[in-house]
């Protein structure tokens, strides 16, 4: 029965201690289970530190004082540890500040403030040394079994207690104050359970996940804290060889930073002003402002109330300002720039995507959650070439610093839409795609090029080594296999004129400034170089059907190095579909496998659908269809007929 008492629900103190323990238990399970992604160990540990040395520098004022971390990552014994020479704890703090809810954070100035990221920390792995100096208090320790405990649901593994430690690493005893931590992976429940995951063993692949992943890369737009942080990497791989960094500032990963030939878009407006100042064309931009790779800006709070769209409205201005908003935008030509700076500069594993197109969200200088999709309703490929960082002050993520209010995410993702719109204006600048490999990385230095080409040359040689073809040397002219859509041009032209391709003649190029040229198809005399034979004439056609002395009316060409250009472009709603007629590729690429039927008129089963010769495939999707010459195809297919049927079988044969 219930007697007319008081009591204050947060007091923890009960009879039964058993009780007590196992609803701890359950509160720091479901701390635990708001940590779900790989990158939150050092997210949380990376964050406490920033906001330690920032602590220390607002607080103490030290004159000579430089904020600095120290990082390891340790492949060989699984284990991550950061050191920063920031504020330190007392005592009191010490001793409490595991347990959660516990936090001595301003949540106005720092970048955690739940105080249950210490708890994850703590339990969510199964050893965590700690330690910590002042000029008052200094302590080394260590909490072991903290998930196993967690986890244990038969009462078996004994409550983790706190227990004196050793210093594993010198660059704790170098500092005058600050803390350190050192996590170990491994385990049932924890993630990740080996630092392998990654894909990454030295230090300049750790640097770049740690800057797009944790709050290792700052985000600050307009230096509203001037003041940086700088750290040290080392890291050692699985058979023990160590790399190092050293005093590297704390930054994001902008993608300008790091793709040659990105302009700032409000320097080109400037640009363009200065020419309408002085009466010339605003279209007479310098070449330094066109074929760009990319182009990029940061957006203020007005900036934001202003962007081309018009779903801003009263509320959303006001949000603007209560969070104090800002953001950054890039938008590349193609969506290779990814793969090319994700696989060439920062040089993960394949497939690994630390920076690509999507929604950024971020809060108090740093990246929260995963990217999100950019919400586009047209030209939806853009999504996927634009990179946004949206950026909050004092913002209220959940738990595991993954989610935000509907109504900021929602304000973020229409903001993300505007910037990617203020973009699209400006795609005349950036350079055509035609999958090709993208060139990225600065290299001004002519003597290299020229090396490269011909080591390239001599690992990709291009042969054709059917004798019945480019008499009387029976040598194609260009050498090495194709790496840009000036090499397909090239190379094609070379099969027109070697009597590879008989099937149709070119009427011009850049007649339409959408399309790449124009051509006819044609048939005349002697017709036998028309007719299909497997050694002597294998691109041609089983049946001229009455169309001796035949030519076609003019139809669109257009060149590409791969065809996912082109599908990039009808999905960016740039180029037409049911307008072009024929495509000339080095390859296909992956992207037709979505929404797309085949028919490969290079496997002799389908060889009644090649209208004209040299025609090596056909593309459709729905009413619309164009013919494909995929020249990588081709040469296979003269050089080795067998290996070609069986080849084409395999690709094509779900289309």
């Amino acid at each position: 029965m219930i007697t007319d008492q008081t009591w204050d629900p947060l007091q923890e103190k009960l009879e039964d201690e058993g009780l007590l323990s196992a609803a701890k238990k359950r509160q720091i399970k479901n701390i635990l289970k708001s940590y779900v992604s790989s990158y939150d160990p050092f997210s949380e540990l990376i964050q406490n530190a920033m906001d330690a040395v920032d602590i220390r520098l607002t607080k103490l004022k030290e004159v000579s004082y430089q904020k600095k971390i120290n990082l390891k990552i340790d492949l060989q014994n699984n284990l991550f540890s950061i050191t920063d020479n920031g504020i330190g704890f007392n005592e009191a703090e010490f001793k409490s500040f595991l347990a959660p809810n516990i936090s001595f954070k301003d949540g106005s100035k720092t970048r955690g403030h739940k105080g249950v990221g210490s708890t994850y920390i703590a339990f969510g792995f199964n050893y965590l040394q700690l330690g910590t100096k002042t000029p008052e208090f200094g302590y080394i320790a260590e909490i072991m079994n903290g998930r196993n405990w967690v986890e244990d649901v038969e009462g078996i593994v004994t409550k983790p207690t706190v227990k004196n430690s050793s210093v594993l690493h010198q660059v704790f005893n170098d500092i005058d104050r600050g803390s350190t931590f050192t996590i170990k992976f491994g385990g049932d429940h924890t993630r990740p359970k080996n630092l392998s995951y990654f894909g990454a063993s030295t230090a300049s692949q750790w640097l770049h996940i740690l800057l797009v992943k944790t709050p290792l890369g700052n985000i600050d737009f307009f230096n509203a804290n001037p003041s940086k942080t700088h750290f040290n990497l080392e890291v050692i791989d699985e058979n023990g060889s160590k790399t190092t960094i050293n005093d590297k500032a704390a930054s994001y990963v902008y993608p300008d930073t790091k793709i040659q030939a990105s302009i700032n878009l409000k320097e080109i407006i400037a640009a363009q002003s200065k020419l309408i100042a002085e009466g010339r064309p605003a279209a007479s931009l310098p070449a330094k402002f066109t074929r760009l790779n990319g182009i990029f800006e940061f957006f203020d709070i007005d900036e934001l109330k202003s962007l081309p769209t018009n779903r801003i409205n009263e509320e959303h201005k006001s949000l603007i300002d209560t969070y104090k908003i800002s953001a950054y935008g890039y938008f590349c030509y193609s969506t290779d720039i990814w793969d090319e700076l994700n696989d060439k500069i920062i040089k993960l594993r394949k497939g690994t995507r630390m920076l690509r197109g999507g929604l950024q969200l971020a809060n108090n200088f740093m990246t929260q959650g995963e990217l999100i999709a950019i919400p586009l309703t047209s030209n939806i490929g853009y999504q996927n070439q634009s990179h946004i960082i949206v950026h909050f002050n004092n913002a209220d993520p959940d738990l595991g610093r993954k989610g935000f209010q509907p109504e900021l995410k929602e304000l973020g993702e229409i903001i993300s839409v505007g910037i990617v719109n203020r973009f699209k204006s400006w795609r005349h600048l950036l350079k055509t795609d035609t999958g090709a490999r993208p060139n990225i990385a600065s290299s001004d230095d002519v003597f290299q090029w020229i090396t490269e080409q011909t080591k390239y040359e001599g690992l990709n040689p291009l042969v054709i080594t059917n004798k019945n073809f480019f008499a009387p040397v029976n040598e194609i002219s260009i050498t090495s296999i194709p790496q840009s859509e000036q090499d397909v041009i090239v190379l094609f032209n070379q099969l027109l004129a070697g009597g590879v391709i008989r099937g149709l003649k070119l009427l011009a190029t850049d007649q339409k400034k959408q399309y790449d040229g124009v051509f006819k198809y044609y048939i005349k005399e002697p017709l036998s170089n028309h007719i299909y034979h497997k050694t002597e004439n294998p691109l041609g056609v089983n049946d001229l059907e009455n169309r001796q002395n035949y030519t076609s009316r003019p139809w669109v060409l257009e060149y590409k190095y791969s065809l996912d250009a082109l599908i990039r472009e009808f999905e960016n709603e740039e180029k037409k579909e049911n307008e072009i007629n024929l495509v000339i590729a080095w390859e296909t690429g992956d992207m037709w496998k979505r929404s797309r039927q085949v028919t490969s008129l290079l496997d002799v089963e389908n060889l009644q659908h090649r209208e004209f010769h040299g025609l090596t495939h056909v593309f459709q999707s729905g009413n619309n269809k164009f013919h494909a010459i995929i020249l990588s195809e081709l040469i296979e297919y003269l050089n080795d007929f067998d290996k070609s049927q069986e080849s084409q079988k395999t690709k094509y044969s779900d289309s």
